[in-house]
């Protein structure tokens, strides 16, 4: 039961599905009421009315590496004066922080430490001890026990269904890491995995002062989290924002799109919110830019693309990088059986991920599965007909992503970039890299396509991302003068190259 590789997760998820026993394992029971005692008696543990975590830690960036390698560097964010606030009542709790990307950002939210709240219900409680024990003694449904790394392992499910795991120490009987699934647009059923170090006593409770979690991608690891006080039973907890909004997404049905038509056969195909990107008709399909978002995302801009031509429908996209919003809905792109052309470096990573698993939670991909068709891209790809000339060229000079892909129409002067600028940004860190590339490849562009924003002359894009790099060397120069100096500083790019100093 070691979910570090795919054969373990499919393991896992058979076990979530397996019909419930008729009769509870009565040592699963006896170890839980174990645990509870180590960790400070059933009475006390289930009375509390709430406890208040403080600390500080890292968190992994989602959005992806540099690069599609599994030893390329992690992004990370760096978390401070973070405040987590558990109504063990409503089975709630609030994460109240100062945040800060440890990497240069593109608009100021990712780079400041203004604080920011966040709700946790559900399976997102199960990355501390304290609630996930309550929930297993509560659980009316117990697994048998387990052995893993000489851990006792008792699974069981919570109040909504939901499947969970708790691991204890057979030396101290405290819970040493809890397991559950998550959804994940890129990874389909995700493992994640949090471990308990370090107990101390704590107003009656032992209770642990160091907190890390992984995923059973890649065995990465998500958090680490230093803790640095507890407060038990305070006398008032702060009010909790309202839940996710992700039920009321799904209910306003499909994503809006918006189609603008750039040239010949050539349309800009873009959701309501300012993403996507270009289409591309060729003499008997079409080919579509970036598989931008989510699944609902991306699914929306193929049915848009496929009405624009009677006849030719979208048979490949083109992804521009990695990072989990620009290749989100690749797993959807996958299941409606078009072609992936991707750098070549990305392969073993979209690889990865149209094998996982989606059994708990069924994506686009679960329903109709399909084998990844994947056209690499070196350095150059031309796709070509009588209809189009499509050039595809490795992106260069952009240290955000280094596996990235760029596309140019010749003839219509149409270039398509996802992550080079965008007008809404504040700041560029890479404004290089669009000049870049064209002097690398000979390109001649007047129109920009990119990924965020919306379409804009090669001209205007070029002013735009400059002040944007002006704004980011006066806040490097600012923050200086404080004597702080944010990852990013000091700016090494304009938009005509190596700034030298």
């Amino acid at each position: 039961m070691k979910p570090t590789n795919l054969f373990a997760s499919l393991a896992l998820i058979a076990l979530a599905c397996a019909p419930a026993h008729a009769q509870e394992p009565p040592q699963a029971r006896a170890l839980l009421d174990a645990a509870a005692a180590a960790m400070g008696g059933r009475e006390r543990i289930e009375q509390l009315a709430n406890l208040v975590m403080t600390g500080f830690g890292q968190r992994y960036n989602f959005n992806g590496n540099t690069s599609a390698d599994p030893n390329s560097p992690p992004k990370w964010q760096a978390v401070a004066t973070s405040e987590r606030y558990f109504d063990l009542a409503s089975q709630r709790a609030l994460i109240r922080e100062r945040a800060s990307n440890m990497f240069p950002f593109a608009a100021p939210f990712g780079m400041s430490w203004d604080p920011r709240d966040r709700l946790q219900t559900g399976v997102t409680l199960l990355d501390h001890p304290l609630p996930a024990l309550r929930a297993a003694l509560k659980s009316a449904q117990l697994g048998p026990v387990e052995i893993e790394d000489g851990m006792a392992v008792v699974s069981f499910k919570l109040a909504d269904g939901a499947n969970a795991w708790i691991a204890l120490d057979p030396r101290t009987h405290l819970p040493y890491w809890t397991r559950w699934i998550s959804a994940s647009g890129t990874l389909g059923d995700l493992t994640n995995t949090a471990y308990f170090t370090g107990y101390l006593p704590f107003d009656g409770l032992s209770l642990p002062t160091g907190i890390m979690a992984r995923i059973d991608w890649r065995n990465q690891v998500t958090q680490m989290f230093q803790v640095d006080s507890y407060r038990l039973n305070v006398s008032a907890l702060p009010t909790f924002p309202a839940a996710n909004g992700l039920a009321t997404r799904e209910a306003a049905g499909p994503p809006e799109v918006r189609t603008t038509k750039l040239a010949d056969g050539v349309w800009d195909v873009r959701i309501a919110n300012g993403s996507g990107g270009a289409v591309i008709e060729f003499a008997d399909h079409l080919v579509m830019f970036e598989p931008y978002g989510n699944e609902a995302e991306t699914l929306a801009r193929i049915d848009a693309a496929n009405r624009l031509v009677r006849g030719k429908q979208v048979t490949a996209t083109v992804v521009s990088h990695h990072h989990d919003d620009h290749a989100g809905g690749l797993r959807a792109a996958v299941a409606r059986g078009l072609t992936i052309i991707a750098q070549s470096r990305t392969q073993a990573l979209f690889e990865e991920w149209v094998a996982r698993p989606a059994v708990l939670f069924p994506d686009a991909l679960a329903r109709n599965p399909r084998p990844l068709d994947f056209m690499p891209v070196d350095e150059k790809l031309v796709l070509e007909d009588a209809k189009h000339r499509l050039e595809v060229y490795h992106a260069v000079g952009d240290f955000h992503m280094s596996d990235a892909l760029i596309a140019y129409l010749p003839k219509e002067k149409i270039i398509m970039e996802g992550d080079f600028t965008d007008e809404g940004w504040t700041f560029n860190w890479w404004a290089g890299a669009m000049q870049a590339n064209i002097a690398l490849y000979g390109l001649d562009p007047k129109l920009d396509v990119p990924v965020h924003g919306t379409p804009q002359s090669l001209d205007e894009k070029l002013a735009g991302a400059q002040k944007q790099v002006e704004t980011a060397q006066r806040f490097c120069a600012e923050a200086a003068g404080r004597g702080s100096y944010p990852f990013g500083c000091p700016v090494r790019y304009s938009t005509t190259g190596l700034i030298v100093e």
